[in-house]
């Protein structure tokens, strides 16, 4: 019994779970922008519709209540004329019913039961004591009189060509009423509604009225006509609108279906970066609402695009750095490997092996020394910023380069120098000595590495004068008559571990293929550029081919 309760207790979450994830595909669907626009604007033409139907019938019962005003003022004015008349001259009977008339109406009581005098509200036969006024030819259907004269009263209306009189307690139900010659609006027992106006004259008060029966018919066909044109117009609207805005959607759904069309693939799996589909071009334009999510997307997908090659480069780039620095790092472990085994088993001289283990040691010591300059300018590790001229540095290189490469021709091409100082004070830069010796000595390296013996380098300086808002820039150049780079490299002649084709020769100590890079970071984290112009033999005119790599930096501040 008691293992039950637990089992009992841990399924009764998991059945109650259905029940509240059910309806949500239902909520999800009448959520539709374009279900609540289309009942948003049938709710906005009802309203409309009902505030003018309410108007209308408003105005129209204003109207007609103006004018039965207007009757019933008339209608007070004569009555006060003829007020004294309407007391003092009775009404003659009305003439004696023929024998025919008589069976007539003895079969129409057989027939229809009690005569209307019996009913509440009127008198028991047509009263022969009535207003005079209502028997006469101007009177009409539901037209209303009542004379109070003291304790005399004298009432009646005219009911199917017929005047009957009012029984007590709809006289005082109207004497009730102020007296104020407005008209007021009173519901009578049995008689219907009436527009009634009270007026005194002298000791008399004078009641006129007229019913309503006709008005309020009016008027109820009125509004009854109005709501059936206003369901009509509403129905149409609905479906008008509706139609109207699924097509101004249409766009829209364009755009929600190439985002889903982007987000169902899988970018962090995908080897390749493919093109992404785009919203049409038509659709996307700035303008309105939909055309500028359209134009937002496409901006955005731009982006994306742009962001997942540079990340499928920068792995590739990485993958081949790998590669290549394992490459680089192999060959000459694998000389000190080799030479340390031979020492072991006496196989070779001594002394050679000694020497040929310490130069791999420096080619290695040298690689690694290249790859942590560049893993810290990558870090963003700021370089020295201290004012360094330049024209020692070049001759320096050139002095190095007559050592190292004797079989080709150096020279130099420098700005004047100003005597008093013994210096260029417009070739000075801001930056770290050591850093701009390496970028002389490895453009210098560079030069004399790919380029045959016997070619010219020159290494110059050269001052780019500024503006009154703008500094001034030094340039550093190498110019060689070589053979020049070859098309296929000159996008990639500043990545890493790239190197010349067969056909440019490799004289002395091979090239690691990090010297241009090196020098296009330093050049990047002292503020310039590396620009390279070449020339391969037959691009030009006869006999002009080589490389200039030129180093842009900014002028120190005098």
């Amino acid at each position: 019994m008691t293992s039950s309760s637990p089992q009992a207790s841990n399924t009764e979450p998991q059945a109650t779970t259905p029940k509240h994830s059910t309806p949500r595909p239902k909520r999800k669907r009448s959520r539709l922008l374009t279900v609540r626009l289309s009942r948003f604007l049938a709710a906005a033409v009802a309203l409309a519709l009902v505030t003018m139907l309410a108007a209308s019938a408003l105005a129209m019962h204003s109207w007609m209540s103006s004018k039965l005003d207007s009757s019933l003022e008339s209608m007070l004015s004569r009555l006060e004329k003829n007020a004294e008349l309407s007391l003092q001259q009775p009404v003659p009977p009305p003439p004696p019913p023929t024998a025919g008339s008589q069976n007539d109406q003895d079969d129409h009581d057989d027939d229809h039961g009690p005569s209307q005098s019996n009913s509440p509200g009127s008198s028991a036969s047509p009263s022969e004591h009535g207003p005079r006024g209502l028997r006469g030819p101007g009177s009409a259907e539901g037209q209303l009189q009542l004379i109070k004269d003291d304790d005399e009263i004298v009432s009646g209306v005219v009911k199917q060509f017929d005047v009957v009189e009012l029984d007590s307690a709809a006289q005082q139900q109207i004497l009730s009423l102020r007296c104020d010659r407005h008209g007021h609006n009173v519901s009578l027992p049995n008689l219907g509604s009436f527009r009634v106006m009270c007026g005194q004259s002298e000791s008399r008060t004078l009641v006129v009225g007229l019913s309503l029966a006709a008005n309020n018919s009016t008027l109820i066909m009125l509004v009854a006509l109005e709501g059936v044109i206003a369901l009509v117009v509403i129905a149409g609207a609905t479906f008008i609108g509706r139609k109207w805005i699924r097509k101004e959607m249409l766009p829209l759904g364009e755009v929600a279906a190439t985002a889903r069309n982007i987000g169902s693939k899988d970018l962090i799996a995908t080897p390749t970066v493919e093109d992404f589909q785009r919203v049409d071009y038509s659709i996307a334009q700035p303008g309105d609402e939909v055309g500028d999510v359209g134009f937002a997307l496409n901006t955005m997908i731009d982006n994306v695009e742009t962001a997942l090659q540079a990340r499928a480069e920068s792995e590739q780039r990485l993958r081949q750095f790998v590669a290549d620095a394992s490459h680089e790092l192999r060959t000459p472990l694998a000389s000190i490997q080799g030479y340390t085994q031979l020492l072991q088993r006496g196989a070779t001289d001594q002394e050679l092996a000694l020497s040929r283990i310490a130069s791999e040691s420096a080619r290695m010591s040298g690689l690694v020394e290249d790859l942590l300059l560049l893993a810290r300018l990558d870090a963003g590790r700021e370089l020295a910023s201290d004012p360094v001229d330049v024209i020692p540095l070049a001759i320096d290189a050139v002095s190095d380069a007559h050592a190292a490469g004797p079989d080709h021709q150096w020279s130099l091409d420098l700005p004047e120098i100003d005597d008093e100082v013994d210096s260029c004070t417009s070739c000075t830069v801001l930056g770290d000595e050591s850093a701009l010796r390496q970028v002389f000595a490895n453009l210098v390296n560079n030069a004399r590495i790919h380029t045959p013996a016997g070619t010219h380098v020159k290494v110059g300086v050269q001052t780019i004068a500024g503006t009154a808002s703008t500094p001034g820039f030094v340039r550093l150049s190498v110019a060689d008559d070589g053979p020049g780079i070859a098309p296929e490299l000159r996008a990639t002649v500043f990545d890493r571990f790239v190197r010349g084709d067969t056909s440019r020769s490799r004289q002395g100590k091979g090239s690691s293929g990090l010297g241009l890079s090196i020098v296009s970071s330093i050049a990047e984290a002292l503020g310039g550029r590396v620009d390279v112009d070449t020339l391969c033999e037959g691009e030009g005119a006869p006999g002009e081919h080589g490389t200039t790599f030129s180093v842009i930096l900014p002028a120190a501040e005098n």
